[in-house]
């Protein structure tokens, strides 16, 4: 083997394969310093919510002088079925849901230190698949996001913003202790419901908190079945939707349209935008590392291939001499593998040492941004080392029985 491919090695073109590697190196460090930043920032973004679909954003109509006067009058903003439908239609909206309301009386109760709080709230659900059904409090096992009216304790989402309106408000004026996220977690908490004259108490566990909502979430089947049991004539149209999609980042078109007919979006809206243009900004990125690593590789295809035409005489005559088209494909495939091989091992070593410069940056702007393990970058450059050196091996392996045939 040595032999043959000392052989088969004469004219081989040195500054094709340097211009190769180059090309190479540029295009896989792009694609693998890309891809760990998309793995950092799904990991970043999906854990600023992780109660909430990813994807997934709240919107509202306005409330307009006109709509006061109509809530006089019993009327509210709401959503109409072919409003509904119209969102549905969306080319990037994957699935639209409808919150859903308590339609009588609830109050929460609670005590922090000496003092005792009853105070009125609402509550809404939606439908179980826009929430992430399995939560993991601090110190505590996972919390199953179900309830039904026979049920002793009912799981709860609740606003961040809540949070911090009795942290930096409420408590710092009444002299309150501040409430961390692992205390309100295991804080106990009375729901009065009361439908009619009647008084039906439960108790309450905050599962976790939410940046898009501006609401407190129970289970879907839980409210659905409460309503039905205790208000079975009171129905609205939805005030609020949720939509999703399955790329995990809404398109330009979708805030468009959202401009256009004059909604509102919950929570930070501007939040949403910019996670959107952030994963459009680094498809774009890895799309040129790849428009490079594409070239790279019909570059060293095109060297290969010349090379072999070169040789097809000595091809030919071993061919005839005995050996298979296995044997002589075997010394240009080891080429190939062996350049793609060093190229992403290359890159990814450029890649590992270039971006902690960027994950060194976002740490001190985004005290919350832990990056993820290099190990799936290192993955992702042996898998495309290794997709590559396949593809080389097609064209050589065809090129070299297409000269054996001809003989």
């Amino acid at each position: 083997m040595r032999l043959l491919f000392r052989l088969l090695k004469q004219n081989v073109s040195v500054w094709q394969i340097v211009g190769f590697i180059v090309v190479n190196l540029i295009g896989g460090v792009i694609v693998l310093a890309g891809t760990q930043a998309l793995a950092d920032f799904n990991s970043f973004a999906g854990g600023e919510d992780e109660l909430m679909s990813k994807g997934c954003v709240v919107i509202t109509k306005p409330v307009k002088s006109t709509n006061t006067i109509g809530n006089l009058m019993g009327l509210r903003p709401s959503f109409s079925k072919k409003e509904i439908e119209e969102l549905e239609d969306l080319a990037s909206v994957s699935a639209v849901g409808e919150f859903n309301t308590l339609m009588f009386e609830v109050k929460a109760a609670f005590a922090i230190g000496e003092a005792r709080i009853r105070t009125d709230i609402f509550l809404d659900a939606v439908p179980d698949e826009f929430v992430m059904k399995d939560f993991t409090p601090v110190g505590e096992s996972s919390v199953e996001w179900s309830a039904t009216p026979d049920s002793d304790t009912i799981p709860l989402i609740i606003p961040r913003n809540y949070m911090n309106l009795y942290n930096y408000g409420f408590a710092a004026s009444k002299g309150l202790p501040q409430l961390s996220d692992e205390l309100v977690e295991v804080f106990p908490i009375k729901l009065i419901f009361q439908p009619g004259d009647k008084s039906i108490v439960y108790n309450a566990k905050v599962c976790g908190f939410s940046n898009k909502l501006n609401t407190i979430l129970v289970p879907w089947d839980f409210l659905q079945q409460m309503n039905r049991k205790y208000a079975p004539d009171e129905r609205n149209a939805p005030a609020r939707l949720v939509l999703t999609t399955d790329a995990s980042e809404f398109e330009q078109s979708i805030f468009d349209y959202i401009a256009e007919k004059e909604y509102l979006v919950e929570g930070d809206a501007s939040h949403v935008r910019l996670q959107s243009f952030v994963y459009t900004l680094l498809w774009v990125v890895i799309g040129i590392g790849f428009v490079f690593s594409f070239l790279a590789f019909l570059l060293l295809v095109v060297s290969v291939l010349l090379l072999i035409e070169k040789n097809k005489e000595k091809i030919a005559n071993l061919f005839c001499l005995g050996y298979s088209v296995g044997e002589i494909a075997r010394c240009y495939q080891l080429l190939a593998l062996s350049v793609d091989v060093f190229v992403w091992i290359v890159a990814a070593i450029a890649a590992s040492m270039i971006y902690p410069l960027f994950s060194d940056f976002m740490v001190n702007v985004s005290p919350g941004f832990v990056p993820v393990s290099l190990f799936g970058m290192w993955g992702v450059a042996f898998g495309l080392a290794f997709l590559f050196a396949a593809l080389h091996s097609v064209a050589v392996t065809s090129q070299v029985r297409r000269i054996c045939r001809s003989k």
